[in-house]
């Protein structure tokens, strides 16, 4: 086997080379009798954007059915156009951009209209074919004078477990495992530049010794659950090697696995640990390594490509963004899958809606209140 793309996609979650900014975005707006709407903009390929509107359509892991509302822009251009795209359309734009790919110069557009926070976390949630839970709540607190309202929408990977069986606690703390992933804490504060780099470069160590612990625990696991019957005279049996695969797994050998070889090397690991050549036939092309662990990975590829900017719309005036950027009434916030992979991703914010009524009615009863003394004084 010639080339192992989980290998690729380890080595850019280690790096942390997720995608780069490819414009896509989601833009929430909360309104003040609770209900919402939801809007997704991203690059479409042609059979996306030209697809009929009551059929379903898929891009990047985002699946949408027909009840999300299609439109597409031009990069640059507010104007909306209706879906499908014909490819005329198209055509004429390949025009306009000679020798370089339309998909990158227009967005494509799919919004909903819900009635609760609640419909509208389940619906992103089967969006992403459940590659992440999302769970919102908007919270009221009526104060006479204003409303404050408290938006939260929290994403958790729902199958963390299936998806790294060895968990990160194993190699790096809490707070190293979230600073390495999201940014928080800043454990770099106060570090001089060449401080900063010898720690990061022993974080990447160990999250690399991570991703091999967990890719060596998909092989070896897969070999007994699937290939047992194919080695010839193990030295061992499969109850005896389940039992091993612990301490393999925390061994200098899987520890300095290199990231971009192959996963033939197991088969040496396995033939130094039990003595014998048994297992290196399972490591022939005809096993197909290549498509087993792509498959096996397929949701964290889609995960760490995720990289939308997260738009927020609350009603009234924001008073507390939580850990977004606050830009006039849009809040702001840095998303990509990767940052879901230590812990789970909360959105928060606060807003205040004035009542403008509730003043006027306080000013006309303190007149009333004044006039009925002067009256009465007379």
């Amino acid at each position: 086997m010639k080339t192992n793309r989980l290998y690729i996609i380890t080595a850019a979650l280690v790096l942390l080379i997720t995608s780069c900014n490819d414009d896509s975005s989601m833009l929430t707006i909360i309104n003040e009798d609770g209900t919402c709407s939801r809007e997704m903009s991203f690059h479409p390929y042609p059979q996306d954007v030209m697809a009929p509107v009551d059929e379903p359509i898929e891009n990047n892991g985002l699946h949408f059915n027909s009840d999300w509302e299609r439109t597409w822009s031009v990069m640059g251009d507010s104007t909306r156009h209706a879906c499908p795209m014909t490819e005329a359309q198209w055509d004429s734009l390949q025009k306009v951009f000679p020798k370089e790919n339309v998909r990158s110069h227009i967005l494509m557009h799919t919004k909903r209209v819900f009635s609760s926070v609640t419909e509208m976390s389940d619906s992103l949630t089967k969006v992403v074919s459940h590659l992440f839970q999302a769970t919102a709540s908007l919270n009221k607190h009526f104060k006479w004078f204003y409303t404050d309202y408290d938006y939260s929408e929290i994403y958790s990977i729902t199958d963390k477990q299936q998806m790294f069986p060895i968990p990160l606690n194993r190699f790096v703390s809490a707070d190293t495992a979230s600073y390495w992933f999201t940014g928080q804490p800043n454990l770099a504060e106060g570090l001089t530049g060449s401080e900063q780099k010898e720690m990061l470069d022993e974080i990447e160590s160990q999250i690399s010794k991570w991703m091999n612990a967990n890719t060596f625990e998909y092989i070896y696991t897969y070999i007994a659950n699937v290939f047992w019957n194919d080695i010839k005279n193990p030295t061992v049996s499969k109850e005896q090697f389940l039992a091993n695969k612990d301490s393999l797994i925390m061994s200098p050998a899987v520890a300095n696995m290199t990231i971009f070889d192959e996963p033939e090397q197991v088969a040496k690991i396995l033939k130094d640990y039990y003595h014998t050549d048994a297992f290196e036939p399972l490591f022939h092309e005809d096993k197909h390594w290549d498509r087993i662990l792509d498959h096996q990975y397929m949701s964290l590829k889609k995960l760490i490509w995720m990289k939308p900017q997260l738009n927020l719309v609350m009603p009234g005036h924001v008073i507390d963004g939580g850990m977004g950027k606050v830009d006039g009434n849009v809040i702001h916030y840095r998303f990509s899958g990767e940052r879901l992979l230590p812990h789970e991703y909360v959105i928060s914010a606060t807003s205040r809606v004035i009542h403008i009524w509730a003043y006027i009615v306080t000013i006309l009863v303190i007149i009333i209140a004044i006039g009925s003394f002067i009256y009465r004084r007379k």
